[in-house]
């Protein structure tokens, strides 16, 4: 797989409107709902995306036409003509009324040919024409934002001819003052993501079109590449994303480790993919320090001192650690919050958790909680420093999972890998 050295950006903020616009609990302390921009796309911002079919792209687009609708943005999203039914039904998935947003004038559904070849050809001077006059009705219709989003996929609506496209993205005629950097386009009333299908490109190839869209006179132009942490976690265990969903996983770890760097690779995994995680670790533990920027990032903080359960903001929740039924408990309405969709969880870690509540009633908590995670659509990490317990203990621990890593010397290693799902 080639790589991209020179994309900027990351897909860390991609799930943020999807936390934004889950339900508070109604028993167990609440997190409180923040919405955030996907794809950390500001207000006047360019973006181009590559993608390949790794790549979870219509979750992700459906969440940032959900955010733009929410927000009262027009939104205008061009598609490859063999996705029509698809998008339609992913958006309904994700929330969007469409009909309503037709009707309503909000939400604006094409495909590339009704879009650029409606008249049997692609004259690009037509078409800015067009796109121009709907961005200014828009505008004169008190819309926060014209909100574009266009799949080129592959390029095949043009035959491949993507230098064309660019010309066309990159036409004069889109209102950019000589010398003002500023117009039309660059006006924060307009948000604008273009995304290319690059699977079966060369790198050259793709290396070629990435730079003819930075270099153009719609600079700066932000790049992003989905595959950055779409499978970060799972590609080094030699595993798909899709495999890895719904195991419970034992990370062995040396603590003398950046053993962290892990933990980090599989919340952006999570997170890249749209998928909520949470994290029940101490305040200061090495994990919550290197996941402590990520505001997508649910916490739940194990506390020797708490005597009860506490929000103290709203993405962090203190639990005494050694109360495991409730502990349960949150961890119930957590699985139950997500029933519809994938949940990714972290526990660290288990070493301290004996230490607080001793080897049998740490086994029987971990027992209920890798069953109840085993029959939920979740996929969860254990941490466990072994070099900390006897040899019995490690063997009672171990007898738990069908997924077994250790990570020593900066190393990570399967020891035991349940068959492929």
């Amino acid at each position: 797989m080639y790589t991209h050295e020179f994309f900027v950006g990351a897909l860390l903020m991609l799930s943020h409107v999807k936390s934004a616009l889950q339900p508070r609990w109604r028993r167990s302390p609440a997190f409180e709902a923040k919405s955030e921009p996907v794809l950390s796309l500001r207000e006047g911002e360019l973006a181009v995306v590559t993608y390949t079919s790794a790549a979870s792209k219509l979750k992700i687009f459906s969440a940032f036409v959900r955010e733009g609708l929410e927000s009262g943005d027009l939104v205008f999203y061009t598609y490859p003509d063999e996705e029509e039914a698809t998008v339609r039904q992913n958006l309904k998935q994700n929330g969007v009324d469409v009909s309503k947003c037709e009707r309503d004038g909000s939400l604006v559904l094409m495909n590339l040919t009704g879009h650029y070849l409606a008249e049997g050809e692609f004259d690009k001077k037509k078409i800015i024409k067009r796109e121009l006059e709907m961005r200014a009705k828009a505008k004169r219709k008190g819309y926060k934002h014209f909100r574009d989003l266009g799949d080129v996929g592959d390029f095949s609506f043009l035959k491949g001819q993507w230098q064309t496209y660019v010309d066309y993205w990159d036409d004069p005629d889109w209102g950019i003052p000589s010398g003002s950097g500023l117009g039309v386009l660059y006006e924060p009333f307009i948000m604008e993501l273009t995304a290319i299908n690059v699977e079966g490109m060369s790198e050259t190839t793709v290396r070629t079109i990435t730079n003819a869209f930075r270099g153009g006179k719609r600079s700066p132009t932000k790049l992003i590449d989905f595959l950055e942490y779409a499978q970060a976690f799972s590609k080094r265990i030699g595993i798909s994303h899709d495999e890895l969903i719904g195991r419970t996983l034992l990370l062995e770890f040396d603590p003398a480790s950046d053993y962290e760097g892990i933990v980090e690779s599989y919340a952006k995994e999570a997170l890249a993919n749209l998928e909520p995680i949470y994290v029940f670790t101490r305040n200061v533990s090495g994990v919550r320090a290197s996941l402590a920027l990520q505001p997508s990032v649910r916490f739940v903080l194990m506390s020797a001192s708490a005597a009860i359960s506490k929000s103290i903001s709203s993405n962090e929740v203190v639990l005494p650690v050694d109360n495991t039924p409730l502990i349960l408990n949150l961890l119930r309405e957590t699985l139950r919050k997500h029933s519809n969709e994938n949940v990714f969880l972290v526990f660290d870690n288990l070493t301290e958790l004996i230490a607080c509540v001793g080897l049998d009633k740490a086994y029987k908590f971990l027992l209920y909680v890798v069953e109840m995670v085993s029959q939920k659509n979740a996929t969860a990490l254990f941490l466990f420093n072994k070099s900390a317990h006897e040899l019995n203990a490690v063997s009672q621990i171990r007898g738990l999972f069908n997924d077994i890593l250790t990570y020593e010397n900066n190393q990570l290693a399967i020891v035991k890998s349940s068959h492929s799902r």
